[in-house]
């Protein structure tokens, strides 16, 4: 893991879970598996507090632990403390599909981690406060945990099972309380069994299972399934590539397909099952009045497209079968990012430079000219910027043993893969340092943002006063001081927004990262 990645990891820790949870998550991000004695000794922190932080690691699944030898070692999990920065955008997709109650229901998982559904629902029914109908209130937020977990955005937890050298199962509690949250893990078997000796001597199994487990009344914890909410974001980046290049039509045609193999299709699988031009049609939505031949005729488009994102397996029957190459879909999103930001960062030039390169491969300095009609001088100076910045790969072939630079060929080329790690670790520092600026930002206007809390305080609790008594709390705040809260909003506003612009590049680069992983292994 590279030091922007464990920076950011840090940073994102800190900013949802506080100063002491990112120690800890820092020191484990930074050397991999430890024990509990080696965080101690590396972040200078007592016993008690990297244990509390280690509760609220485990609770929210940012941190892995395993037994070896009578000893637990602890690992924080890189890939799930980077989804901290898809947490918004994860709420915003659930208000989007099933209404502000999901939304209540995402957020306040995400804030439990691993929680009851039953303590789940009675935090969003305290917060949403529209409805007037006690019994209506709690079915719709029934109906919508419901929602959420039958299209699987929502997970059960497994139980958990710590085996001692007796071989009694003792169930650790996943109890969302800050006290106590994975108390199991943190000690020793040696420790379980002689509480359990001195405790429980004489008690049934059954009373003392229910003891150490303190299982709530339905007993069954749940979670967020980020893997689901990955597998929606990529669906959705499949199909607004499809509008834009092919148009509407071909648009709901890719939705089609992606709803049917969402079925079929496993979720690390690298391309759907067959989908044949009759189940498209079928699966269209009502107001799409396409015929057979128009769907054939989109989906012939679709096949022969360059990026092969749409394959066409078998033409028998009324229209042929078809699959979604997830892998290429994600190479020719990834690469439709690095071509943008070849653009932004050095020019049309030299994006139709690399363009020329991704189409023909391997070309000499020479035969860059000639294709993309850019001038000698000019050509060459596109061409060693990119390659400074690691965007282009030089190959050197010589002709004579001697490597003499007069008798070797120089071909230049294109590394997807490569360019998508290094855009991916230069997106990191880019969101660690506006965490960084934004922290920078509220720290230096404290003092304001404190007293505007106090008057909007004031103001909620004489809600019937008059209006010029409003106006005198109003005036509490002079103008200069109202000229910097809203130059601090509207900078507020800015890196917010170009946080989650970023956060979209780095999805679409991981997704390539992970589809070429997940190709790798199927092909083993």
């Amino acid at each position: 893991m590279c030091s922007k990645e464990s920076h950011l990891c840090e940073e994102l820790i800190c900013e949802h879970y506080g100063n002491l949870v990112a120690k800890v998550a820092g020191y484990l991000c930074r050397n991999g598996w430890q024990l509990l004695r080696s965080i101690a000794s590396g972040t200078k922190l007592k016993h008690d507090q990297i244990r509390k932080a280690l509760c609220v690691l485990i609770q929210h699944k940012l941190v892995q632990f395993q037994m070896r030898k009578q000893i637990i070692e602890y690992k924080a999990d890189i890939k799930s403390i980077v989804n901290l920065i898809f947490y918004p955008r994860m709420i915003y997709t659930a208000k989007l599909l099933y209404g502000d109650i999901a939304e209540l229901i995402v957020e306040e998982t995400l804030f439990l981690g691993i929680g009851l559904m039953s303590e789940i629902l009675k935090r969003v029914l305290d917060r949403w406060q529209n409805s007037t109908q006690e019994e209506n209130k709690v079915d719709k937020v029934q109906t919508a945990f419901q929602d959420l977990v039958h299209t699987h955005f929502l997970q059960r937890e497994p139980e958990l099972w710590i085996t001692d050298d007796n071989g009694d199962d003792v169930i650790p509690t996943f109890s969302s309380t800050k006290e106590n949250l994975y108390r199991i893990p943190l000690i020793s078997e040696n420790t379980l069994k002689r509480q359990r000796s001195e405790e429980n001597e004489g008690e049934p199994q059954a009373k003392r299972q229910k003891k150490c487990g303190e299982v709530d009344d339905d007993g069954i914890y749940w979670s967020i399934n980020i893997q689901r909410f990955e597998q929606y974001f990529r669906d959705q980046a499949i199909v607004s590539a499809a509008t834009r290049k092919h148009g509407q039509a071909c648009g709901e045609i890719v939705r089609a397909m992606l709803r049917i193999s969402e079925v079929t299709t496993l979720s690390d699988a690298w391309k759907t099952q067959l989908v044949s031009a009759a189940e498209i049609f079928r699966a269209l939505p009502p107001n799409y009045t396409l015929s057979a031949e128009h769907i054939n005729q989109y989906l012939r488009i679709l096949s022969n497209d360059g990026n092969k994102i749409i394959e066409l397996v078998d033409d028998s029957g009324g229209g042929g079968s078809y699959v979604i190459n997830f892998k290429n879909a994600s190479q020719a999103l990834a690469t439709s990012s690095i071509m943008s930001y070849i653009q932004e960062r050095f020019g049309s030039k030299s994006c139709r430079i690399f363009r020329l390169l991704l189409m023909k491969k391997h070309l000499e300095q020479k035969q860059v000219e000639e294709f993309a009609m850019i001038p000698s001088k000019e050509a060459k100076e596109y061409l060693y910027n990119m390659l400074a910045e690691n965007m282009l790969v030089m190959q050197e072939i010589p002709r004579t043993p001697d490597h003499a630079p007069s008798r070797t060929f120089y071909l230049f080329s294109v590394n997807v893969q490569k360019i998508a790690k290094i855009l991916l670790i230069r997106s990191y520092k880019a969101i660690t340092n506006m965490i960084i600026r934004r922290k920078c930002e509220e720290k230096s206007n404290t003092r304001l943002l404190e007293k505007q809390e106090r008057i909007t305080a004031i103001k909620e609790t004489l809600l019937d006063a008059d209006p010029d008594q409003l106006d005198e709390i109003d005036e509490m705040l002079t103008s200069s001081e109202r000229a910097r809260l809203a130059k601090h909003e509207h900078q507020s506003n800015k890196l917010h927004n170009a946080q989650l612009q970023i956060t979209e590049t780095v999805f679409i680069l991981n997704a390539y990262v992970k589809s070429l992983q997940t190709f790798a292994i199927s092909i083993k």
